[in-house]
């Protein structure tokens, strides 16, 4: 028996050696960041946008973007460039610096030893140098062309927001908080640091500007700076305004600078900030946060861009503000100025580009702010997603490019939280569903949805699962405090059945079906649990023999085995469809949530919170823990196209691999830290997408 069982070992060696050779590698594309800054590059036309999630996106037009390659997951504070264009230096948390050498195609980690969050870069083209600043003073400096960067002596401790090549002289400045202001004049190797003296709170010096002979530093509180001697000394002014001053522009028509606020203040000078005078951009009565403001040569005008899809025009340097367009209704966070297109960013990835002037904007990327909890494959190889705020989202081009499904609420400002999305049984149609007791059926196709189930929110019902048994035509959604829905037409009509809770609490979670035989489980709080035999016309509570939370379950495909499990650990077994329970040793103590069988191997792989993995390869009767190197919670498994091996996702942008059945697991790049919860092959393409707090579309690479 020795003799053959090492034979089956060294004969599953090579196979399980080929699967792993085989897996895939894949390029990881954040569809939703929040963009958070814009550059236009020298030389020929090329933007680039960046933002959280190591998201740099790249264009030739301003009108079609593209994913930069870039490593990691930190966010993105700031891009610099150097004269021609052809070193890209981009930082951000946790001393992240990446470069570029062929236009911000692909980016590279350069070598930085301090990890310290870093908040702006600069170039300073006379003497060839890099300055990279951010948190707690810290200052680095490149002299290799941004390959590597070495920090530099520092007795700062705030934090560093802003830096500045000053195009009259040629000095470097930084700018941070408590009204810390750096100049250089050798190139960043060393600098003069002042404090400016100011009424407490001191307030950061975030921004610089030239304009002609002066240079204008902002601040909050109302407060900002001017220097007319090239930064050798700073005046500090109050205008009569609370505003954080988010930015800066000059009319040159009518020699006007103007400087825009969070809550909406307008200050200008049209002598040289000799004198200003303050205003504000109102609209309906409301004033907008505006984020951005610049002049804008093919209309002669200055155009700002805010909160609430604010755009508006001056053309009288500041004075007065009309809105330019209705066109956008998302925050923005920012705007870029060419020859050919004004473009403007914000949150969920959102980019609209204007070749107007500001008139009208067309949507180049939708914001897609919404967190999504589940995501599966629909009908013709599309994908359907839903989440929070009765989201849902559909996408026919593999996940690079979604679009909203509208759907009418019977109360507007109580939209559910679509937890479930699945095909029905019949396969002509996808139910979704969640709290506080929707329940909605699709067309065909998926492009259509109407409400088949609605419970006010006063009546405190929730959806938080739904079970389908296919070869019976019945979806039963689980509702928390018992009174569940039954339907045996596809979800077109429901039908309510109570089934007792203690105490009319939220009791119940999740549930699983017993294929070969069509008995329902449902478990939730407190080891509460019961089933069904009869199609769910009937329930009857069981005894687990647990007071413990149970979180998931799980019903074999053959015999009658079926799990639950959940808090501490808690794994329970059963060997005759549900009707008495034994505990079983898990070697975990952290929450377990789901099972999956794996396919190769025939192993039950058991996962949960804290990267809690467990494998058995006896039917569950007895179980080891396996590493998975994450404390993110794991939520979801699913098998990789071609290859077959299991993949699970979850919190802290866990992505993790299995090619020997469960026993190791690798680690894929997500390229977000922020949380998953669902993930779907993508149909005919061996992609994948991932969705949470992110939509994540991994791009197969050709191996």
């Amino acid at each position: 028996m020795r003799v053959v069982s090492l034979l089956v070992l060294l004969a599953c060696a090579p196979a399980m050696a080929c699967a792993a050779a085989r897996a895939p590698s894949y390029q990881a594309q954040v569809i939703n960041p929040d963009l958070a800054g814009g550059l236009q590059l020298p030389g020929a036309p090329t933007l680039l946008l960046w933002g959280s999630d190591a998201t740099i996106l790249r264009s030739q037009n301003g009108a079609a973007w593209t994913h930069a390659d870039t490593a990691g997951d930190a966010d993105l504070n700031a891009i610099g460039s150097n004269a021609d264009g052809s070193v890209l230096i981009a930082v951000g948390l946790r001393g992240v610096v990446l470069r570029s050498v062929d236009r911000g195609l692909t980016w590279e980690p350069a070598r930085n030893p301090d990890a310290a969050d870093l908040k702006t870069v600069s170039f300073h083209a006379p003497s060839g140098t890099w300055i990279a600043a951010g948190a707690q003073g810290h200052i680095l400096r490149s002299i290799d062309g941004g390959k590597s960067f070495k920090p530099l002596p520092s007795t700062l401790t705030t934090d560093l927001l802003t830096s500045f090549v000053d195009p009259k002289t040629q000095r470097l400045l930084v700018g941070g908080d408590g009204g810390v202001v750096g100049i250089s004049r050798d190139g960043g190797e060393s600098w003069d640091v002042t404090k400016i003296s100011m009424p407490d709170p001191a307030t950061p010096v975030a921004s610089f500007r030239r304009f002609g002979t002066l240079l204008v530093a902002t601040s909050a509180l109302g407060r900002f700076l001017l220097s007319s001697d090239d930064a050798t000394s700073w005046d500090l002014l109050q205008a009569e305004s609370k505003a954080f001053w988010t930015s800066a522009a000059f009319d040159p028509g009518r020699n006007s600078i103007v400087l825009v606020g969070h809550n909406g203040d307008v200050l200008r000078s049209t002598d040289q900030g000799a004198s200003w005078q303050l205003g504000a951009v109102e609209s309906n009565g409301h004033r907008s946060f505006l984020t951005a403001v610049d002049y804008d040569p093919r209309s002669a005008s200055l155009l700002a861009v805010g909160e609430g899809g604010t755009v508006v025009r001056s053309v009288d340097g500041g004075a007065d503000w009309q809105p330019a367009s209705g066109d956008v209704s998302e925050g923005l966070k920012g705007l870029l100025t060419t020859p050919d297109r004004l473009v403007s960013f914000g949150a969920g990835g959102l980019v609209v580009s204007s070749t107007d002037s500001g008139a009208r904007w067309a949507h180049a990327r939708p914001a897609l702010e919404y967190p999504l909890r589940e995501v599966v494959a629909g009908p013709g190889g599309a994908l359907l997603a839903g989440g929070a705020l009765g989201t849902l989202l559909r996408s026919t081009d593999g996940g690079r490019n979604w679009s909203t499904l509208p759907v009418e609420w019977p109360n507007a400002n109580t939209p559910p939280d679509l937890r479930v999305l699945l095909p029905n049984p019949a396969g002509d149609a996808f139910v979704a569903a969640g709290p506080p007791g929707a329940i909605l059926r699709s067309n065909a196709d998926a492009t259509t949805w109407r409400l088949a189930h609605w419970s006010d929110i006063a009546e405190e019902r929730a959806f938080p699962w739904m079970l389908a048994d296919g070869a019976r035509n019945l979806l039963v959604a689980v509702e928390s405090r018992g009174l569940f829905q039954v339907s045996r037409d596809g979800g077109v009509g429901w039908t309510p059945v109570q089934v007792e809770t203690p105490a009319n609490e939220f009791a119940f979670w999740q549930g699983a079906v017993h294929a070969p035989t069509g008995t329902l489980l449902v478990a939730g709080k407190g080891g509460l649990a019961v089933r069904s035999t009869d199609g769910a016309r009937s329930w009857s509570r069981v005894d687990t023999g647990t007071t413990k939370d149970l979180y998931g379950s799980f019903a074999a495909e053959r015999g009658e085995v079926m799990f639950l499990m959940g808090q501490g650990g808690t794994l329970l077994r059963s060997e005759d469809l549900g009707a008495h329970w034994q505990s079983v040793p898990s070697d975990s103590g952290l929450e377990l949530r789901r099972m999956v069988r794996e396919p190769r191997t025939r192993a039950l792989i058991c996962f949960g919170a804290h990267g809690a993995i467990i494998r058995s390869t006896d039917e569950g009767r007895g179980w080891h823990a396996v590493a998975s190197n994450t404390d993110g919670v794991l939520r979801k498994a699913l098998f990789e196209p071609e290859t077959r091996n299991l993949l699970l996702v979850g919190g802290q942008g866990t992505l993790r691999r299995s090619a020997d059945g469960g026993r190791s697991w690798q680690t894929l790049p997500a390229h977000t830290s922020r949380h998953f919860v669902s993930a779907v092959a993508v149909p005919g393409s061996g992609d994948l997408v991932l969705v949470g707090d992110r939509i994540v579309r991994l791009v197969r690479r050709s191996n």
